[in-house]
């Protein structure tokens, strides 16, 4: 018998048009036994929201999210900006039905902790969108580094550089107040490179040091409905509250130490989200700008004249390549976009399975730990432990 999942999508922005695309997108190979339908976009710009039904095959658009949460659909996926999360996520919680959220689940670790709270007493299945980790780069890196392939892990680093802030004209979105987004680079992007680093490296103990820097301190005013990261052509402008650039040093639960840096303000960088690992017996490396690949160097393995890092290309070894790639072979390319339909390709197996999924509201509390140790040691310039 075909059980279906009727799903609904809160949010029209940017990353609730990812989750559109993931739900478009996602099949359960090999199962006759579930099907996806694609009912509601939710948002209070309804002309977003029909916009986006449309194109991503929704049958409709609603403009109270109310009636969403007590529809009768069965998967909600939550994808508003951070300063909704704390009104929304509980009511929907609590309406028993499986809930995906974007990360992060809260501005703050208060927040994320009370949200996680809700989360673990629900019955049904909870996800949070950590999507880098569905890459097949970045999980094959993280698998040769789970394996021994590199030895004990001493050293680490992980990054995530963007330019969607670097143009001083950018509105005054949400994304640069600390009320409604809570820390800046460090938490927007630094979410995924934090969680990056613990996916492969393993979770962190301790924040030795943190430096935070505002560089755009104004912005000229956003217009009404706008989203994303456009600019603006108000000739009013507003102080930009929260962090540009941020820099931690971090010792993780294994004795390794780690690097993170993040700038929003990068030029000439659009989306680069990396990871590199070295061990006692060679390193390896990731980078999202060049998503289909993975470096590994053993120590060793054959002569010095010819050893050198490997370029490992993806392919249906690798995990995710299968349920996203356009064609079952290595080296057609996987990218940004596949992550999305991975992670929603993951969310729809663990409800189907009845199991719990691995990027949940604890995932996003540990990592909104980090953060939340990184700011306190940047005020106090003092190490701060988890």
């Amino acid at each position: 018998m075909t059980r279906t999942l009727k799903v609904a999508v809160i949010g029209a922005g940017m990353a609730g048009q990812a989750h559109a695309f993931g739900y478009r997108n996602v099949s359960m190979a090999g199962s006759g036994e579930l099907q996806v339908e694609l009912w509601a976009i939710a948002d209070p710009n309804v002309d977003l929201a029909r916009t986006v039904a449309t194109r991503y095959g929704f049958a409709e658009a609603i403009g109270n999210m109310d009636d969403v949460i007590s529809s009768d659909c069965d998967i909600i996926s939550v994808a508003l900006p951070n300063f909704l999360h704390a009104d929304i996520l509980p009511r929907v919680l609590a309406s028993g039905k499986h809930v995906f959220a974007e990360k992060p689940i809260g501005r703050t670790l208060a927040e994320a902790t009370h949200l996680r709270g809700l989360a673990d007493a629900s019955n049904a299945v909870t996800g949070v969108g950590f999507s880098f980790r569905r890459l097949p780069g970045l999980a094959g890196l993280a698998q040769a580094v789970h394996s021994g392939l590199i030895g004990e892990l001493h050293t680490a680093r992980a990054w995530y550089n963007a330019d969607y802030a670097a143009n001083p004209a950018s509105a005054l979105s949400w994304r640069y107040s600390g009320e409604q987004a809570g820390a800046g680079a460090l938490l927007d992007i630094g979410a995924h490179a934090i969680d990056a680093l613990h996916f492969v490296a393993g979770p962190t103990a301790r924040v030795t040091n943190a430096t935070v820097r505002t560089v755009i301190a104004e912005r000229p005013l956003p217009a009404a409905g706008a989203i994303g990261h456009g600019g603006s052509t108000s000739a009013e402008t507003g102080p930009v509250t929260n962090d540009d650039v941020a820099l931690l040093t971090l010792q993780l639960e294994s004795g390794a130490i780690a690097h993170v840096e993040l700038s929003r303000i990068a030029h000439g960088i659009p989306n680069s989200l990396g990871v590199e690992v070295h061990g006692t017996r060679g390193s390896a490396s990731f980078d999202s700008m060049s998503a289909g690949e993975f470096h590994v160097f053993q120590d060793g393995v054959v002569d010095a004249t010819f050893n050198g890092a490997r370029r490992i290309i993806t392919g249906p070894a690798h995990p995710y390549f299968t349920d996203v790639a356009a064609m079952p072979g290595a080296g057609v390319g996987t990218g940004y976009a596949e992550a999305f339909t991975a992670e929603i390709q993951e969310f729809i197996r663990t409800i189907h399975a009845g199991s719990t999924m691995d990027t949940n509201f604890e995932t996003a509390e540990v990592m909104m730990r980090v953060v939340d140790a990184a700011l306190r040691s940047a005020t106090t310039e003092a190490p701060v432990s988890l």
